[in-house]
């Protein structure tokens, strides 16, 4: 946080760069996710092609950041207007958030700056009358700061822990009652953190050493990891990027999670695999890998522009032996069977809040009863596709108990042929709960939480 005090003019500070363009970006990024609910990684994909390198990091850090701490901001901005914080105009909102996000979390930004800028884009946008109110916020919440700290320490612990980690009370309350207090502060903290990103190795293009090699000669600090070789994290990814890796096929964005499902899976070369919730295709590209040319995979998803960046994913990579078929797992166009079966289904998404940022703020508690009905339903119609004696992967990114670990509990009710497989031996120890079914969580794991169990047919 900033010394409150630091209130000098743009024009007493001849050493600032103006970043306006930069911040009415924010501004308007942010109110199109939160009005026309707008990915946010698709907006910073397509809006931000215009800036130069430092305003777009800049612009991606305060979106994103004010996505992760909008329930925290907002409390601070609920005590310092002077009205309906409400009904206060989106723009406006943004423009205070966003500001308030560089205050307190971007110590290099001076506050004159941030005061400054926003004060200007108020007066363009609107009016003298909201650039008036937007100062006034801002230099109040300066001199508060320390005080908005102190009350913080005299909620309800519910409130606190909503307010101090930027969660949906509703949802706090429900990890609650399942993983405890203690399990939640440090979940929803990880929660908060940038992700370590990582990449999968493309086995069918690429040799380790090689690769290892060339990442050392320019200079990129990686990590592989110890229970997942296949997979490294990668820290400056800025200047992995300019290697070109990507592009040529040698790795692929991916975080570790992803491979947990199609570890157990086990697809071995001249295998018949389908892969019913197959896009953008994370899964069917570590599938396609270990069937190494021999063997069938078959990748549908209903979602034809999704599909399409499954083929564009499998061609940079130079696998051949799939086929990409737009089709819903919910009425699978197939009549023959499979040796093996991947279900990632459709979810809430709670295990992957670092990445997709504005998805607390998108989903509701009916949704991930929705989802609940939707997954099950997919288990149902994808489970007849399997040959007696095959095995089928069922996964999600979430961490919801209902959406996963309930979900295959009402299957098997149903399903006296299918068994739970054991997984003790087939992945470390460290992600199985129960001996049958396999968990990630960010607080735990330094990956996006996760669930998959490996379902056998008699």
């Amino acid at each position: 946080m900033h010394d409150n005090d630091d209130f000098l003019s743009v024009d007493q500070r001849p050493e600032y760069q103006s970043q306006i363009n930069a911040r009415a970006k924010i501004i308007e990024i942010l109110s199109k996710v939160e009005t026309k609910q707008a990915y946010t990684d698709k907006l910073l994909d397509k809006e931000l092609i215009e800036f130069e390198d430092n305003d777009r990091r800049f612009i991606t850090e305060v979106v994103n950041g004010v996505l992760r701490w909008r329930l925290r901001l907002d409390w601070y901005l609920n005590q310092l207007y002077l009205g309906q914080y409400e009904n206060l105009i989106t723009d406006v909102k943004n423009n205070l958030r966003s500001s308030i996000y560089q205050l307190i979390y971007l110590d290099k930004i001076p506050p004159y700056a941030v005061l400054y800028e926003a004060v200007e884009i108020a007066k363009s946008k609107f009016n003298q009358k909201t650039a008036n109110l937007v100062n006034a916020i801002l230099r109040n919440f300066l001199r508060q700061y320390k005080k908005f700290e102190f009350l913080e320490t005299q909620l309800e612990i519910l409130d606190k822990l909503s307010f101090r980690y930027s969660h949906p009370k509703w949802l706090i309350q429900r990890w609650i009652e399942y993983f405890g207090v203690d399990e939640v502060r440090l979940l929803c903290e990880a929660n908060n953190n940038r992700p370590r990103l990582s990449v999968r190795i493309n086995q069918q293009v690429a040799q380790s050493d090689v690769l290892f090699k060339k990442l050392d000669e320019n200079h990129i600090k990686y990590e592989v990891h110890s229970d997942f070789p296949n997979f490294i994290w990668i820290d400056n990814f800025q200047d992995f990027r300019k290697l070109d890796l990507i592009n040529q096929g040698w790795v692929s964005v991916q975080d570790v999670s992803t491979g947990i499902p199609v570890d157990l899976l086990n697809p071995q070369p001249g295998e018949f695999i389908l892969d019913a919730c197959a896009a953008p295709g994370g899964k069917s590209g570590y599938i396609a890998d270990k069937l190494a040319g021999q063997g069938k995979l078959v990748a549908i998803d209903r979602n034809v522009s999704r599909l399409h960046l499954l083929v564009q994913n499998m061609e940079r990579l130079k696998y051949t032996n799939y086929y990409a078929v737009t089709a819903d797992a919910l009425i699978p166009p197939f009549t023959h069977q499979f040796d093996k079966i991947i279900i990632d289904a459709p979810c809430s998404g709670y295990g992957v809040l670092r990445k997709r940022v504005d998805l607390k703020w998108k989903r509701t508690e009916q949704d991930i009863d929705n989802m609940q009905t939707l997954q099950l339903n997919m288990l149902e119609t994808t489970a007849g596709l399997l040959k007696n004696g095959g095995v089928m992967v069922y996964c999600t990114c979430t961490i919801e108990p209902e959406e996963n670990e309930r979900n295959v509990k009402r299957f098997l009710e149903k399903h006296s042929d299918f068994n739970l497989v054991d997984l003790r031996g087939k992945i470390p120890a460290a992600y199985i709960s129960d001996f049958y079914y396999a968990k990630t969580f960010p607080h735990r794991h330094e990956m996006d939480g996760s669930f998959a169990v490996l379902l056998q047919k008699q």
